[in-house]
């Protein structure tokens, strides 16, 4: 017997990196690719070793605060040497910044907003308990001298901020400390607390050869700027430091709002990255890079922003979950204080909800109650066995693996190249995500022990997820702990044709796993594209066949007759009580 649990809209709907240690591992623009990752992974790990994990979710800003109202100042920079850069964006002119700049945040606190600006980012993700605001500077700032004169970015920042020195308050941006007990009070503390200074473009030389697109560091070539406002700007990372470094304002409005928004959110939550969840979360990190966006769940509940609902293990239970990027809205199964599953709605209503598809979305969380936490994407479309063809530089996806890596997380670096899901090793950009990463009614709606993926787990506690229904842009979900395979068998996977002799087709799967199992079911259907809704089943086979289970049948193909139509195959799986199967993927035959 299912309790039934309904979770509620808020009553207002309201609505990229660097780990920082002794030397700084940053975003690299666009390619997927980051400098010296294979020494930045190895760090990491040593670092991880030795941090002790904490035993609880430590709620709220880590460098700033999470609630209240900050106020930065916004610098806009550009070379005078960057006119063979050409954008659309930002189109070189030593006169005049792009206009969109004026509208990159607000200089007051609102929740009504005429354009998704950095404010708004933050307002929605924060379900308006954060208010980051600030004043842009009005003018183009221009260095004194060409990118070549300068050592590195330090030299540069220590010039600007010293020349507007005596054309801005700096003391305006001082308005947080901390008190004897380490929490932050609105009071002034001669620190400046937030500067943003955001790039047109410069060569990685500057960035100490990195191809990093922000840092959240403040790069200067003293401790400190004594200003004349009686504040200090401070040189340094995270609470060390003034703020944050940032390029690509050639890109573009929400290209920089969104790198400004993840350098910030090092202030928030700590360095670290959140890897393999391109996409789906504001610290991001590999294989993909640069792909920060709107926030994971993970990182709202860690500031305090929003609550999970609580899934009871061992408790059979139906639950309605609504958009989470609106509503704020998530499951969490609580397996120990060391491993979680969180459950997403992604409906991408939200501008910043950029998944690469719509449905549910499953995460398996490691060491939740540390920064940066384990997150696998628990992707719809499985985890498989990847192959290296190293001689045409091909990352070519060979076999499925309920316990191997996906389309998301999957990186590798051979000979200094990184192998991962995006062109021109992969075929597709599927490490960006993609339409086959949620599960939903059709494509894939069982979450179990021995599906793929699989909800196998250390806690070492059965269960099974399954998606039963969806009403508008809610959707309907059972767990199961009682009896994990009550539900509907797994989606049947690997499913393959082979042409044979004599019109014949073999048809092969790797078998499903439930122990009720009972038969299989094939299905044809022709068309010039794969249709769902005309299928014609062919044959119900049994499950078992000299008791081993059954993994290939033969069948007699039918061509269409028509030369622009062509045959589709599909297959599922039926257990002892009836309960069918999502269909397979399905086998194209011409």
């Amino acid at each position: 017997m299912f309790s039934k649990i309904l979770l509620s809209y808020p009553a207002a709907l309201i609505f990229l990196m660097s780990i920082i240690f002794s030397h700084p591992y940053s975003l690299k623009a666009q390619t997927g690719k980051i400098k010296n990752k294979k020494v930045f992974l190895e760090k990491l790990a040593r670092q991880r070793k030795k941090v002790k994990l904490p035993k609880k979710l430590n709620v709220g800003g880590k460098a700033i605060p999470s609630e209240g109202t900050v106020k930065a100042l916004f610098v806009f920079i550009q070379f005078d040497d960057d006119s063979t850069t050409k954008s659309k964006y930002w189109p070189y002119d030593t006169n005049n910044l792009p206009d969109w700049t004026k509208q990159f945040v607000e200089n007051k606190p609102t929740g009504n907003f005429k354009v998704n600006n950095l404010t708004q980012y933050f307002y929605e993700m924060s379900n308006g308990k954060l208010n980051l605001i600030g004043d842009i500077y009005p003018e183009l700032v221009r260095p004194r001298y060409n990118t070549e004169h300068y050592k590195n970015i330090s030299e540069v920042n220590t010039e600007i901020l010293e020349t507007l020195d005596t054309k801005v308050d700096y003391s305006k941006y001082d308005n947080w400390s901390r008190d004897k007990n380490g929490k932050f009070v609105k009071k002034p503390d001669g620190k400046v607390d937030m500067i943003f200074l955001l790039y047109r473009n410069f060569p990685n030389r500057l960035f100490f050869n990195q191809g990093w697109t922000g840092i959240a560091h403040m790069y200067l070539t003293k401790k400190e700027i004594v200003t004349d406002d009686g504040v200090v700007i401070k040189r340094g990372s995270l609470g060390n430091g003034s703020g944050l470094v940032a390029r690509g304002g050639k890109n573009g409005f929400y290209w920089l709002m969104y790198v400004a928004a993840h350098e910030f959110g090092h202030f928030l939550l700590g360095a670290g990255h959140i890897e393999g969840t391109t996409n789906l979360a504001l610290m991001t990190g590999g294989p993909v890079w640069n792909a920060s966006r709107g926030m994971h769940s993970w990182e709202r509940a860690r500031l305090g922003w929003m609550k999970f609902v609580d899934v009871k293990p061992g408790v059979d239970a139906e639950y309605v979950l609504p958009d989470y990027m609106t509503t704020g809205s998530a499951l969490r199964l609580k397996l120990s204080e060391k491993e979680w599953f969180v459950i997403e709605n992604r409906q991408k209503i939200s501008r910043h909800d950029k998944a690469g598809d719509k449905g549910i979305y499953i995460y398996h969380i490691l060491n939740p109650y540390h920064f940066a936490p384990s997150v696998f994407v628990e992707c719809a479309d499985g985890n498989w066995n990847f192959k290296i063809d190293t001689t045409n530089k091909k990352l070519i996806k060979s076999s499925p693996n309920p316990f191997g890596k996906n389309e998301m997380n999957f990186s590798k670096y051979v000979k200094g190249k990184n192998y991962a899901c995006f062109k021109p090793v992969y075929e597709t950009n599927a490490a960006w995500g993609d339409d086959k990463d949620a599960f939903d009614l059709t494509f894939n709606n069982v979450f179990s022990p021995v599906s793929n993926p699989s909800s196998f787990n250390k806690a070492k506690i059965s269960f099974t997820i399954e998606v039963t229904g969806k009403t508008g842009n809610d959707y309907v979900l059972k767990f199961y702990f009682k009896n994990p395979y009550a539900g509907k068998p797994a989606k049947p996977q690997f499913f393959r044709s082979k042409k044979l002799h004599d019109n014949k087709l073999l048809l092969t799967w790797v078998p499903n796993k439930e122990p009720d199992m009972l038969a299989y079911r094939i299905y044809r259907t022709y068309g010039k594209t794969f249709n769902n809704k005309n299928l014609n089943k062919l044959v119900e086979i049994p499950f078992l066949f000299n008791r081993e289970p059954l993994s290939e049948f033969i069948i007699k193909h039918e061509a269409p007759g028509k030369a622009d139509v062509n045959t589709y195959y599909v297959l599922t799986a039926v257990d002892k009580n009836g309960n069918e199967s999502v269909l397979s993927d399905y086998v194209e035959v011409k």
